[in-house]
């Protein structure tokens, strides 16, 4: 049988776009003959996270919880998903799923386009990819629709990251006629080099015959079968190959190709196998619960325990799940958790709870050498337990060099192993001699073993956080201190990933006088988006400063910019001026300009306490269309009067719409309104975003103070700049 590739479709791998790899989309890889799903990338199996490919489509569907428009399941409409991956309608359908994943929320809506591999080889020909992308990537769903209405679909599958493979089953021992461009990434041979051998070459020494047994039982059935096999690459690295093997059928029901979809999931398979050597202790303490109700308290405890300690993100939660609930519960009246210095020359206390009245200051850090039961439980790698206080001295002649030791029982030393590191270690003490039972032993270092993996786990955290933070800081404003205006700002990160994001503000004071303000928010919340708006951001102030323009016109400059420079995300923001014509200075008024891209609506604070909303129509966000159409807006801006510029951050909630935000902004305002502006916005951050903010939020303040009257000190010095004409 003739190989299904040619010269014409590699030079067509070659120029792939990646509708579904550049954009965070669910795949599906669909059998379109059978109507099953035979392959889900991460994203979509976090929205149906209960089934075993291969699936019938409309069963995934259901498993979804896929919805139209109205309301109702994607399963009794008139284009259900089997429909949608034949291409039927062309353009997509919106639907939204019943969980989140990484990508999307609970009930997004997302747009599902089928798109057949009418191009691919001809075994292909019965597949379809189906992706789900969220409506709020247009471009990724322009881009995937024209994919799929020029029939160059298939592109888009194998610029995903896919690694397919097409086999001639009634060719002798099954050989290879066909791989994608991904092959060699994820083996290291070349198709010259694969095509025309069965796929057992993948196999080593090492590979598992039980998941090969599966296979071929599976291959023997005709049936889609899925397993993971230890396979090697040309160089002879060993990886877990996580293959799907689906038959095609000709019409009269007889297999003449098989077609396999491999991912390397190596990570996984031994993530899980450290999980399940964790889940293995867990399971002798268990198993000890027949033996004594005591044994069995202790085994539910360290499941909690476990449970719990998979939920921290700091040391310090480390510290008080593990101290703080663990000594109580096993009848310790104190404990503690330290931590390996980097150069391993020191244990410190992060926490302790109740330690000894009379426990010696020094033994808040416990150097690496000494002759300690801490210091040898890190240098061996051993738990190290005392019975009580004279065996601990007896085992430890020099312990008492270092510090007079407390009244004390049993103790308990636990090192912290994460593979060949050591992290840090836990100590547990008694009042009183005890013995501990070898089940009780053995379920305690099963929970060093979750808290090393935790205390690992946050420390790469901490240590993301102090880059990004100073990455955030290097990139907001040092405000300006114009005369008889004050300004102050906020920035608060959300409460969870890393701690950076796009939200900005900015103040500039310009040559004519006037005071340049600017609110925005980059789409994301991570390095990436950081990135984006530093670039926003020096473009903007460049563009403020260079000339004398309204905002829209400057505005307009940014869009241009960005799509000229291919600068990447898209950006809400409200551009404005403060300045004062000479009648406006006769009155002692200001005058605001702005123009607003997408962006909250600026907040008036009056004298009085009431508040003004500065809506105005909506216009597109930045990054949509280079041509918009910017407007400009006045108002005047009396002595005394506050303007708040902030990102949605300060106002959206899970279950609240925006417009709700805005009242309840509204309302805290007035509150405020006899308030220095630091108190202002410690109030409104106190009231409205809380301890644990869901989001980054910006904001930036600004008070007109009248001409004559004295500056307040906390407004700054103040300085001379010649007075701004209207634009």
């Amino acid at each position: 049988m003739n190989s299904p590739v040619d010269g014409a479709s590699m030079a067509l791998a070659a120029e792939l776009p990646s509708v579904a790899h550049d954009f965070p989309a669910a795949v599906l890889l669909i059998d379109t003959d059978a109507e099953q799903v035979v392959f889900a990338n991460d994203l979509a199996l976090q929205l149906a996270p209960d089934l075993t490919l291969p699936v019938r489509v409309e069963d995934w569907s259901r498993a979804a919880g896929l919805q139209v428009l109205s309301g109702g399941e994607l399963t009794d409409s008139s284009t259900p998903l089997t429909a949608i991956a034949s291409g039927d309608p062309e353009s997509g359908r919106q639907v939204s799923a019943a969980l989140r994943s990484e990508a999307s929320r609970a009930r997004e809506w997302l747009w599902a386009i089928g798109m057949p591999l009418q191009g691919a080889p001809e075994p292909l020909r019965a597949r379809a990819l189906l992706v789900l992308l969220p409506v709020r990537f247009p471009e990724a769903i322009a881009g995937a629709q024209a994919a799929a209405a020029d029939s160059r679909a298939h592109r888009s599958v194998l610029a995903s990251g896919l690694t397919l493979a097409i086999s001639d089953p009634t060719a002798d021992d099954d050989p290879l006629i066909w791989v994608s461009p991904s092959f060699e990434q994820l083996t290291g041979y070349t198709s010259a080099e694969a095509l025309g051998r069965n796929c057992r070459f993948l196999q080593g020494r090492d590979t598992d015959p039980e998941p090969l047994a599966t296979l071929r039982a599976g291959l023997a059935r005709e049936e889609t079968v899925s397993t993971t096999v230890l396979n090697y690459r040309h160089d002879g690295s060993a990886f877990y190959n996580h293959l799907v093997i689906s038959p095609v059928f000709d019409a009269e029901g007889v297999v003449t190709h098989r077609v396999s979809v491999q991912s390397d999931v190596t990570a996984q398979v031994l993530a899980a196998r450290e999980r399940d050597v964790a889940r293995a202790a867990v399971e002798e303490a268990r198993r000890a619960e027949a033996a004594a109700e005591e044994a069995g308290r202790f085994g539910r405890l360290l499941l909690t325990m476990s449970e719990a300690l998979t939920a921290t993100t700091t040391l310090q939660d480390v510290a008080a799940t593990v101290t703080g609930v663990l000594a109580p519960e096993l009848g310790a009246s104190s404990g503690g958790l330290l931590i390996a210095d980097p150069a391993r020359t020191s244990l410190e206390f992060v926490t302790t709870v109740a330690m000894p009245a009379d426990l010696d200051a020094s033994w808040s850090r416990i150097g690496w050498d000494e002759d300690a039961p801490l210091a040898v439980a890190v240098r061996t790698r051993q738990t190290v337990f005392h019975r009580d206080v004279a065996a601990l001295k007896a085992a430890h002649p020099g312990v008492t060099a270092h510090a007079e030791l407390p009244a004390m029982g049993a103790s308990i030393n636990l090192p912290l192993l994460a593979g060949a590191d050591v992290v840090g270690a836990i100590v547990l003490i008694w009042d009183s001699p005890m013995e501990l039972p070898p089940q009780q032993r053995t379920a305690l270092q099963a929970l060093a073993r979750y808290t090393a993996q935790a205390v690992q786990r946050a420390s790469l955290l901490a240590d993301r956080r102090s880059a990004v933070e100073v990455l955030q800081q290097s990139l907001l404003t040092q405000l300006p201190e114009p005369d008889h205006l004050e300004l102050r700002s906020r920035y608060v990160p959300a409460a969870v990933g890393e701690s950076v994001g796009g939200d900005w503000y900015d103040a500039v004071v310009l040559p004519d006088g006037a005071t340049a303000l600017v609110i925005g928010d980059v789409t994301g919340h991570d390095v990436a988006a950081a990135a984006h708006m530093g670039q926003l951001r020096g473009l903007l102030r460049a563009f403020a400063y260079d000339r004398v323009d309204p905002p829209a016109e400057i505005v307009g400059r940014l869009d241009r910019a960005v799509e000229g420079l291919h600068v990447e995300g898209l950006a809400t923001l409200v551009l404005a001026r403060i300045e004062q014509t000479p009648e406006d200075a006769e009155q002692g008024l200001r005058r605001l300009r702005w123009t607003n891209a997408g962006h909250p609506p600026p907040i008036l604070l009056r004298p009085d306490g009431s508040t003004q909303v500065l809506e105005t129509t909506p216009e597109l966000m930045i990054g949509v269309r280079p041509d918009a159409r910017r407007n400009d807006h006045t108002q005047v801006l009396a002595p005394g009067a506050t303007l708040l510029l902030y990102t949605d951050g300060l106002i959206e909630r899970r279950g609240r719409d925006l417009d709700e935000g805005i009242v309840d902004l509204r309302r805290t305002l007035t509150e405020c309104v006899d308030c220095t502006l630091e108190e202002l916005l410690d109030h409104l951050l106190a009231e409205l975003v809380g301890s644990s903010p869901q989001d980054d939020c910006a904001l930036l303040a600004v008070r007109a103070h009248p001409e004559d009257r004295p500056r307040p000190a906390e407004a700054g010095p103040g300085h001379t700049a010649p007075r701004s004409e209207a634009t």
